[in-house]
């Protein structure tokens, strides 16, 4: 859909005639460009928390059972718009009095017709084409005879910068891609919504339980997670069956769930698809947290006595006052 736009309207994909940076990384995870797109919008919307529509100018009015067909009216069209493509005399016709004419545009969108490239340029082998149409073509062929098969590839697992290790996530240590819930022990405690899909909050949930290890597989914005204290071995995935990234961190994996796993199988005996990409809580987190209690703690006890010394001298003031 973007190729098709931007053949049409380069600005859409600049200097990118295959636009491959609109789709999704793998996990099912939306780049930038798609999940800002119109397209995914419509399609996301009412599934999907984060996804919002202008109810002044689309109207939800079915979905079919199975989410195959959904259908949206545009509202508040501009009437004097509408006039205007409804009247006869603004219609194009092959031959006076002839049954076939076609319609126009509005004047009120002319700015934006009038920036478009003529589609034939590009694909009608038959129609000449000039300079730009010639250079957008032929980078199009040779983007897509390099094109790897599949979909975009999501932003690596690279170490993180030393901001983000003060900040939050404070390096855990990778143990592997898991597929089994019970490889986590009969003390695992679930946690759900976006703990599933941000490092930071599920680091810091299973620090505050002293919890030795934390496990992931996100889906979309939110997800799944766990933390517990004891891992067994054994049914470990390829570390890449786990690398959909973080909502919060992109440099660290956050597994995946359900359909974010696109075409992998659950694991064997599981009732649902998971891939539980697990970290372990090391001695320097534990150190890192346990000096920002002391900290917090601190600044709570200085908090309150300034509220006793504010509350002591109104008082003091009161009793002036009463004299």
């Amino acid at each position: 859909m973007a190729r098709i736009g931007n053949s049409v309207y380069p600005e859409m994909c600049p200097n990118d005639p295959t636009c491959s940076n609109f789709g999704f990384y793998k996990g099912g995870i939306p780049t930038n460009s798609m999940k800002e797109s119109l397209l995914y919008k419509l399609t996301q919307y009412g599934y999907k928390k984060d996804i919002t529509l202008d109810e002044n100018r689309y109207k939800h009015v079915f979905t079919s059972k199975y989410g195959k067909c959904r259908i949206f009216k545009i509202v508040n069209v501009d009437e004097e718009s509408k006039k205007w493509v409804a009247n006869p005399q603004n219609k194009l016709c092959d031959a006076p009095g002839s049954w076939y004419c076609s319609g126009q545009y509005p004047p009120a969108i002319q700015s934006l017709i009038s920036r478009r490239k003529n589609f034939a340029q590009l694909e009608d082998f038959n129609v000449e084409k000039d300079e730009a149409a010639k250079k957008y073509n032929e980078e199009y062929m040779a983007k897509m005879a390099n094109k790897p098969k599949g979909a975009a590839a999501p932003p690596s697992a690279k170490p993180p910068s030393e901001a983000d290790k003060a900040s939050a996530t404070n390096a855990p240590q990778v143990m592997g891609c898991y597929g089994r819930e019970v490889q986590f022990g009969k003390d695992r405690v679930y946690q759900g919504d976006d703990a599933g899909a941000n490092i930071k909050k599920t680091m810091m949930l299973a620090l505050s339980k002293n919890k030795n290890y934390f496990a992931m597989a996100r889906d979309g914005p939110a997800g799944h997670a766990f933390i517990f204290d004891t891992l067994t071995t054994g049914d470990e995935f390829d570390l890449e069956e786990c690398a959909t990234p973080c909502e919060d961190v992109d440099q660290y994996y956050c597994g995946c769930s359900d359909g974010t796993c696109g075409e992998l199988s659950k694991a064997k005996g599981e009732e649902h698809l998971r891939r539980w990409i697990v970290y372990k809580i090391t001695d320097e987190s534990k150190e890192w947290y346990a000096q920002k209690k002391k900290e917090a703690a601190k600044a709570e006890r200085e908090k309150a006595k300034q509220e006793r010394a504010a509350k002591k001298a109104a008082e003091k003031e009161g009793d002036k006052e009463d004299l």
